[in-house]
């Protein structure tokens, strides 16, 4: 009985530490294949420098999959305007809110002063993450 035990808590341990893995793996698989790891830093640099300038690049971003959803809109005659809140029924409002939200972030993290390099790592992934959910809506669109 004891036996049964103690490999009923092995196996409940090493899901425990899969699954574990399998999230830190995730994490940093979309970190490190993204474009939005924050670039060599020098000691020139300043924290809002480079905060401004990775807004930049997500900004950029935003923009084109804005242009997107608009061709999209086009060839299928929707005249609506953009949604800007939830509640959203197609994939096409659905990736507008995205779309929306993601900017509004970028604009929130613009205005943030840092006074560490953690703390702005972690707001830019924040941001990172609300970009991808942008993509992946209108990925939904496109498909």
């Amino acid at each position: 009985m004891r036996s049964i035990s103690k490999a009923c808590d092995l196996t409940v341990f090493k899901y425990y530490v899969l699954s574990i893995m399998g999230i830190g793996f995730f994490v940093f698989s979309i970190l490190h294949t993204t474009n939005y790891i924050l670039p060599t830093v020098y000691a020139a640099s300043s924290l809002d420098a480079i905060n401004q300038r990775v807004c930049d690049r997500l900004e950029t971003d935003t923009s084109r999959l804005a242009a997107i959803m608009d061709e999209v809109r086009s060839r299928k005659g929707i005249t609506e305007t953009r949604v800007a809140f939830g509640g959203s029924d197609t994939p096409i409002k659905q990736a507008d809110y995205w779309i929306n939200f993601a900017a509004e972030a970028i604009a929130y993290q613009r205005a943030q002063q840092y006074s560490t390099v953690g703390g702005l790592k972690s707001g830019l992934q924040v941001l990172a993450g609300k970009v991808l959910k942008a993509k992946q809506q209108v990925a939904v669109v496109l498909q």
